[in-house]
């Protein structure tokens, strides 16, 4: 992981101890899980390389109109299934499916099946939003759940994301600067693009939709300009 990289970590951990990630990510004591690290069913694609311009990446979605509005991280008011082509520098290509099963009011049910590089793990999580959040960042999946979704959900957090819309934090690490650049689509899913710039470059590019509780796209560059990390959505059914 880059400097910067780490930088926007640290960012991201400052505002969550300031109280800035709203929904917290607290345990629940009546969660339940199943894992299984087994090698068959889905398959692994793989992107590598992309970027925020890389929009209407097919499958079968449904997405509602486009509105300005508060992205928040794991907001589901329905059953659907994400699927993502992902890329992680060092270690390679593959997919993660996100199979939201259930929602009964505050409690969730999320298959996760994660398949990178060779390395398959599956896991079946029943609670909270916050207790399924705090379940998943234990799986080999961690540094995607971390990077893609929750960090960017620290920067977001009380955004209402429009064409245009720039903000900033600051912190004893260093600043970072955001913009709302435009809209494109993944998977039939429009959204909001974005990026965040440190030091004048950027660091970060995402699509975020106010409507939907995971994110599109998101990637994060090496100081070169380089693609370190990749989450790019491929298909969005409606279960």
């Amino acid at each position: 992981m880059n400097r910067r990289l780490v930088l926007a970590v640290v960012l991201s951990l400052c505002m969550v101890t300031a109280g800035c990630l709203s929904g917290g990510t607290g345990g629940d004591a009546d969660a339940t899980e199943t894992q299984s690290p087994g090698d068959a069913g889905d398959g692994a694609g793989g992107s590598g390389g992309g970027d925020a311009g890389d929009g209407d990446a097919g499958g079968s979605g449904d997405s509602s109109s486009l509105q300005p509005g508060e992205w928040t991280v794991f907001d589901f008011d329905e059953p659907a299934t994400y699927t993502y082509d992902v890329y992680m520098e060092g270690e390679g290509e593959g997919q993660l499916i996100w199979d939201i099963q259930s929602v009964d009011g505050d409690t969730v049910t999320v298959r996760m099946v994660y398949d990178v590089a060779g390395e398959r793990y599956e896991s079946t999580v029943s609670g909270t939003k916050e207790t399924v959040q705090s379940q998943l960042y234990t799986n080999p999946a961690g540094i995607l759940l971390v990077t893609t979704m929750f960090t960017p959900a620290t920067w977001y957090a009380g955004q209402d994301l429009s064409e245009g819309t720039k903000w900033s934090y600051t912190t004893q690490d260093g600043s970072a600067s955001f913009a709302v650049t435009g809209t494109s689509t993944y998977a039939d899913v429009e959204c909001y693009t974005s990026e965040m710039t440190v030091d004048q470059q950027v660091l970060h590019e995402g699509c975020f939709a106010p409507q939907l509780g995971l994110a599109p796209y998101t990637a994060y560059y090496n100081e070169d300009g380089s693609l370190s990390m990749e989450m790019k959505l491929v298909s969005y059914v409606k279960n």
